[in-house]
C-alpha cells in the first residue's frame, strides 16, 4: 500500500477560517450581551479583590529608618504590625461591602483583599522605640537603630 500526501483543498481551507471566525464572532457576542447585562442602571460588573500588596517606601537617616506603607481605605483596626529577629511584619485585611436598592432590583456587593509584608533590617533596630501611625491612607513607622556599643579594646588578664 503506498502512501500519498493529500493535498489541501481551498474548500477545506476556508471552512477552518470561517470556523474561527464563527467562534470570534460568538466570543463578540457573549461579551456584548454580558456587558449589556451589568450596565443596565446603577449594576456594574463586581470587582473582586483577592490580595493586594501594598506599596512601601523606605529612608535611611542617621540613626533611624522611616517608613511609609499606602494601605487606602484602611483604619488602624485593620492593620496589625509586630516586630521579630530584625524583621517587620505589617499585615492587614481590607473588606467592603455596599448596597444599593432601587425600584425593581437590590444589589449587594462585597470585595475582601489581605496583605502580608515582611520587611527585613540589616541594622539592629531599637524595638522599644518602634513608633506608628496610620493617618489618610498612609502608615508612617519611625525604626530607632540601636546604639552600638563602645567597641574599646579590653585586656583580659589569666589567672596564674
Amino acid at each position: 500500500m503506498k502512501i500519498v500526501p493529500r493535498k489541501s483543498t481551498s474548500a477545506s481551507s476556508s471552512s477552518r477560517s470561517r470556523g474561527g471566525e464563527d467562534l470570534m464572532s460568538f466570543q463578540r457576542e457573549m461579551n456584548n450581551l454580558m456587558g449589556s447585562f451589568f450596565n443596565r442602571g446603577e449594576l456594574t460588573m463586581p470587582q473582586f479583590e483577592s490580595n493586594f500588596y501594598p506599596s512601601v517606601d523606605i529612608k535611611e537617616k542617621d540613626n533611624k529608618y522611616l517608613l511609609d506603607a499606602d494601605l487606602p481605605g484602611m483604619n488602624d483596626a485593620d492593620v496589625t504590625m509586630d516586630f521579630h529577629n530584625n524583621t517587620l511584619t505589617i499585615k492587614g485585611e481590607k473588606k467592603s461591602e455596599s448596597e444599593t436598592k432601587d425600584e425593581g432590583y437590590v444589589c449587594v456587593e462585597r470585595s475582601y483583599g489581605s496583605f502580608r509584608r515582611d520587611i527585613p533590617f540589616d541594622d539592629e533596630i531599637d524595638q522599644d522605640s518602634i513608633k506608628a501611625e496610620l493617618k489618610n491612607g498612609v502608615l508612617h513607622v519611625e525604626l530607632s537603630k540601636k546604639e552600638k556599643g563602645n567597641d574599646s579594646h579590653r585586656k583580659i588578664q589569666i589567672k596564674h
